[in-house]
């Protein structure tokens, strides 16, 4: 029964939280409308777990699954999808409640504003602030302390993994120090030290080689590490830029090798996240150039010792950190395919970094390197990188005037950057160079979109005749029926351009030529007269 299974402190505490944290004059109509719910019987098959976890489901227009905890009332989940509290989560609140206490009595209070004082509950308080003295190693022991009592208390649920990042994280940061800077820093730890123990999780049940997913509990880990990886970002952005003290440069230096740790151990498992993760911190938060550059030499030397190309990618992110770009892209150099979209990012930072001469400098190397790159990448993801390549430089080329070099860009890129080049040649009205480059490629009026081709024909027939002549060739020479339909097909729009070009003698040379050097395909001449061509 509820009575006995519920902590009475626990269930006042989280009552008095809620009238402080929630004000009766502000959310009257939520607050309302949970107590109506909750009086209506619209709660059923609630669950009691561990004495302050609540589960339950609460009926409104759909049926929702609610989850409660009582020890921190801000840890509450509902698929209402409401950024807040929701009436859902209240109703569960005050089913429980009124099987303890009088719902009534509560509301009295909680629209008079007063809170009713309970040394009981007072007794169930959280622990008191760190101090901002402790060091980064303090921290982590009090949060695997944490880890600890927690994982004691919820070790025979299944969807442990879930309730980890939801509920354990804001247990972690609830008592921050009350420095911002050091505030800032303490939750980044607790992201640190949770995503490292969630990647320890995964690897211990095999969910770290790349796998679809197998079952409900690896996709919740998985939600857990975007969860947290979400934190540790949103932390990192909201870091206080002014002049920082000596104490928290201090912590600040502390943080460095378990961010390094964090890299060398999970790279290879999660390399796209522990990356991002890894470089976005030395972005942010490491930002003296003495840390970087130590920082870099560390990670060649380590590179070296363990032939791993993300630490090698690593230490060039920080050589560009560092404005020490032809070092960075000798790096890129050696691992062309992996280096590929970095490279595009840095040309993008450049490019709208509002420093046009950072930019040229990197393009002026970046792009006697693009050979290899396109070499190095799969044929199928040759042309998406030329493409974003000859973007970020059309974008650069249009600030700046240089088409010029655009065009050498998209010349010396084709055929991958055939898609981009036809457009611009069109820009510029040379649609002789577009049907110049089809025909570099081997291309029939059969390969090309028919409005495209009519646009072309449009602007001057003579410009498809050689397309149409391939076209026809290629299905005459596949000697069967079928293509032969096809071949006088193209056969009678090449008679129609003829036509329109007033050349009809050169058109009754060609199929001439043409009948005598197929005399002996008999179902060719068959579908030529079908097709009323010899008229």
């Amino acid at each position: 029964m509820l009575q006995t299974a519920i902590s009475k402190p626990l269930l006042q505490k989280a009552a008095a939280d809620l009238q402080r944290e929630w004000p009766f004059s502000l959310f009257q109509h939520v607050i309302q409308k949970g107590r109506e719910l909750s009086r209506q019987g619209l709660v059923y098959n609630v669950m009691v777990i561990d004495s302050d976890f609540i589960e339950g489901k609460v009926i409104d227009t759909a049926i929702h699954d609610v989850t409660l905890d009582l020890s921190d009332i801000s840890l509450h989940s509902c698929p209402c999808g409401a950024e807040d509290l929701c009436p859902h989560v209240l109703a569960l609140f005050f089913y429980v409640y009124g099987n303890v206490f009088d719902n009534g009595e509560l509301l009295r209070q909680w629209k008079q504003g007063k809170k009713k004082p309970n040394r009981k509950a007072a007794s169930v308080q959280t622990p008191s602030e760190p101090n901002t003295a402790e060091s980064v190693a303090q921290w982590r022991k009090q949060f695997a302390d944490l880890l600890d009592e927690w994982s004691a208390r919820h070790r025979r649920r299944n969807d442990w993994p879930y309730r980890l990042s939801h509920q354990l994280f804001p247990q972690l940061v609830k008592n921050s120090p009350k420095h911002s800077a050091v505030r800032s820093l303490h939750r980044f730890h607790a992201a640190l030290f949770l995503l490292d123990h969630l990647f320890e999780y995964g690897r211990e049940r095999g969910w770290d080689r790349g796998l679809l997913f197998g079952s409900y509990e690896q996709f919740s880990w998985q939600q857990d590490v975007d969860y947290i990886a979400d934190e540790w970002f949103e932390t990192l952005e909201r870091f206080p830029s002014e002049l920082l003290p000596p104490s928290v440069e201090t912590h600040i230096e502390q943080t460095i090798p378990y961010v390094r740790e964090l890299l060398l151990r999970w790279g290879k498992a999660s390399p796209s996240l522990v990356y991002s993760l890894y470089t976005t911190a030395w972005e942010l938060l490491f930002t003296k150039e003495a840390q970087r550059r130590q920082e870099k030499e560390t990670l060649i030397r380590l590179a070296t010792e363990k032939q791993s190309t993300t630490l090698l990618l690593a230490a060039a992110h920080l050589a560009f950190l560092l404005g020490e770009d032809d070092e960075a892209l000798a790096i890129y150099r050696q691992h062309p395919k992996e280096a590929a979209p970095f490279f595009i990012d840095w040309m993008e930072r450049f490019a709208s970094s509002h420093s046009p001469e950072r930019f040229a400098s990197f393009w002026a190397k970046g792009k006697q390197e693009l050979a290899f790159y396109i070499s190095a990448l799969p044929e199928m993801e040759r042309s998406p990188f030329v493409n974003e390549i000859g973007r970020l430089y059309e974008s650069y080329a249009r600030q700046h005037n240089k088409w010029d070099d655009y065009e050498k860009l998209l010349a010396a890129c084709f055929p991958y950057s055939a898609n981009r080049y036809v457009h611009w040649l069109l820009g510029q009205r040379r649609y002789h160079d577009v049907v110049d480059l089809y025909l570099w490629v081997d291309a029939t009026a059969h390969d090309i979109d028919p409005t495209f081709l009519a646009m072309l024909q449009k602007q001057n027939p003579a410009l498809v005749l050689p397309l149409y002549h391939r076209a026809v060739m290629r299905f005459v020479e596949a000697k069967n029926r079928a293509s032969y339909r096809v071949a006088v097909q193209y056969l009678k729009k090449l008679r129609a351009c003829y036509r329109s070009l007033k050349r009809m003698n050169e058109w009754q040379m060609y199929l001439e030529q043409l009948l005598a050097k197929t005399a002996r395909m008999r179902a060719f001449h068959e579908e030529v007269e079908k097709g009323k061509l010899l008229l």
